[in-house]
């Protein structure tokens, strides 16, 4: 299956980014960029959804040049960050599917900057990914909720179908 047969077989209409609130004027100013636009931009962040370890580790395997996503609005960062209380008003961006057509996607198993995770061209999520486990509510620790989509360099804002809390 190619990319729009598969969201299509799964029902992916939607995928989903996390944030703290106090970044949206931002990102209704600018789209949602990568780690890499924000700053060669000079764009202030009130608060990141990752930490310096893991920008480090994104700039080490060029994953900074993207913007990270979830298939499903559920991923372990975001829990993490929201329990630990580094992300004090969490949300979710609900993004439409067509930003994978329009820059390039890669997809990942797993964190992507993790130490040996790889990724793949986004036409192999069903390959690489078991949307069918992830997108039938695995339990909380399952490995595959750690599955990510990357998005080279930037999101418009006109690609957020909707907001809500994280």
């Amino acid at each position: 299956m190619n990319l729009q047969e598969t969201l299509t077989h799964y029902g992916i209409t939607s995928i989903w980014h996390f944030t703290d609130r106090s970044n949206l004027e931002s990102i209704q100013k600018h789209g949602i960029l990568s780690l890499f636009l924000l700053q060669q931009n000079n764009i202030n962040v009130s608060c990141y959804g990752a930490n310096q370890l893991s920008h480090d580790l994104d700039r080490r395997k060029g994953l900074d040049k993207y913007v990270h996503l979830s298939i499903i609005k559920d991923h372990p960062m975001q829990y993490i960050k929201k329990r630990n209380g580094e992300i004090p008003n969490p949300i979710w961006l609900e993004i439409d599917v067509s930003v994978l057509f329009e820059n390039q996607s890669r997809c990942c198993k797993e964190v992507a900057n993790k130490s040996f995770a790889k990724c793949y061209d986004i036409q192999k999520i069903a390959e690489i990914i078991d949307l069918k486990m992830l997108l039938n509510h695995p339990p909380a620790r399952h490995p595959v909720k750690r599955a990510e989509l990357i998005v080279a360099n930037k999101i418009d804002y006109s690609k957020i179908k909707g907001i809500s809390n994280g």
